[in-house]
């Protein structure tokens, strides 16, 4: 074995020059650059092409981490394909200085303001949310380096039961989306959401020491849960700008003394980084065709499979035959390196309908640990751009470059677990794709460029 182990070491400096000339010439990838090696360590550079013994299966994603993003969806869609989905989101008011209210001052109105620039759906149907305060604390997430924190919510967070019951605000609503006058970029939009008074003269006659700092204030104040309410049919979500200046809670007012009324003043409390912003999604399948698929322990692989982003849908990918790579080498058979294995997935753009509902950029595809936990293969940490998963928009596929994980197999550095496949931004974009499942004519491909040595 030790012989073995330093025969390929010493084999793949040459090989990784040889891969380099392959590249870079246009003649018969088996016979370029053997001149470079000796006669008996080369046996075959070939290609292997698998698609029969994988299997893939939809399933319930999550749990998703779904504080602090940087765009918070909100809405009802009732989507044609993927049943309904509704966001709901909480977050914390700021102080950005001192109010100057005292006895003068007079309420004109509090407003909560929500930008949003991006939408999936529909601008036809009408929709309707409430405002409610937070009677319960919330907690910006202290995440650090290792992806742990202190206070991380999840897609199934139940900010409802946080918040007073009584609403504080409502609006029924059109979403709307317009082009800016190049018709190449969409215009921000607002909602404007006006609370109750009783709210506001709170506000304005906290005590000095509920606004002493942000950590004061938040304890006095402990933000807003906004519910998106049910409806029927049709609907849209939207991705709000929660970040932006404009995302705010303002108190409209002015001065009144015996002798001056002032023009109208106001005094604006900010959302922002500093703010825990809480994002929850509630899906519903039953509906849909593919109900019956979400089975925890499925007969056949699926012949389409269903990725959605908000902690929705994602696939198990199993592939068995990797296993047999690994084991031809154990064996003794062969010594094999590994010049390029992809994996393809082909989307059905029918199915989708792509052009009225955006699918993904790009797709993220994570190996899967003895403890059933995630983590990205090593071809990523090599290079995000050499791992791939973006659509090519000239075929409808995704691609993964997963060489380097399965030579990992074969070393026996990680095991053979399968893979999951789900959308990137998850918690921040309404987006969905369907592709072929390993069950369909198209199939999944593995495509492995190799080479056996003596």
């Amino acid at each position: 074995m030790k012989r073995k182990l330093e025969k390929s070491g010493k084999l793949a400096i040459v090989f990784a020059f040889l891969a380099f000339i392959l590249w870079n010439c246009k003649e018969d990838p088996n016979s370029t650059g053997m001149e470079l090696l000796p006669g008996s360590d080369l046996k075959e550079v070939g290609l292997s092409t698998e698609k029969e013994s994988i299997a893939a299966y939809t399933e319930i994603d999550g749990p998703l981490k779904t504080d602090e993003p940087n765009f918070n969806l909100f809405g009802t869609f009732n989507d044609p394909v993927f049943g309904k989905t509704t966001a709901d989101l909480a977050f914390h008011v700021r102080l950005a200085a001192y109010p100057n209210f005292d006895e003068t001052t007079q309420l004109d109105s509090l407003v909560l303001y929500l930008l949003y620039k991006e939408m999936y759906g529909d601008t036809t149907t009408m929709q309707s949310l409430k405002v409610y305060e937070l009677v319960e604390d919330i907690f910006i997430d202290t995440t650090n380096a290792s992806g742990t924190g202190d206070y991380p919510y999840y897609q199934d967070a139940d900010l409802k039961a946080l918040a007073s019951s009584t609403p504080i605000g409502h609006l029924d609503y059109y979403p709307v989306f317009r082009l800016d006058s190049t018709e190449t970029d969409t215009l921000i939009q607002e909602l404007a959401i006006k609370l109750d008074n009783s709210v506001a003269e709170r506000l304005i006659q906290a005590d000095s020491l509920d606004m002493v700092n942000n950590d004061a204030f938040v304890n006095f104040f402990k933000g807003l849960y906004v519910e998106s309410q049910d409806i029927a049919s049709g609907g849209a979500l939207m991705s709000l700008y929660t970040l932006a200046t404009g995302s705010n809670l303002t108190l409209h007012y002015t001065k009144v003394t015996d002798t001056l009324v002032t023009d109208s003043l106001q005094f604006v409390y900010r959302i922002n980084a500093n703010s825990a912003r809480i994002s929850t999604f509630r899906h519903d399948y039953s509906t849909t065709e593919f109900a019956d698929q979400l089975v925890e322990h499925p007969e056949s692989p699926d012949s389409l499979i269903y990725l959605q982003t908000m902690g929705g849908l994602r696939a198990k990918i199993d592939i068995p035959t990797l296993d047999n790579w690994r084991d031809s080498v154990a064996s003794g058979e062969n010594d094999i390196i590994i010049n390029k294995a992809a994996l393809v997935f082909q989307v059905d753009t029918v199915a989708s309908d792509y052009r009225q509902y955006r699918i993904p950029a790009a797709l993220i595809l994570t190996g899967i640990d003895e403890e059933g936990e995630e983590y990205l293969p090593a071809d990523f940490s090599l290079s995000s751009s050499l791992y791939g998963g973006r659509y090519n928009s000239a075929d409808a596929t995704y691609t993964f470059n997963i060489t380097h994980h399965l030579q990992n197999i074969i070393n026996e550095k990680v095991e053979n677990n399968g893979f999951y496949l789900g959308p990137s931004f998850r918690n921040e974009k309404a987006r969905r794709v369907v592709l072929k499942g390993a069950s369909s004519h198209a199939g999944i491909r593995l495509e492995v460029t190799y080479t056996k040595l003596d």
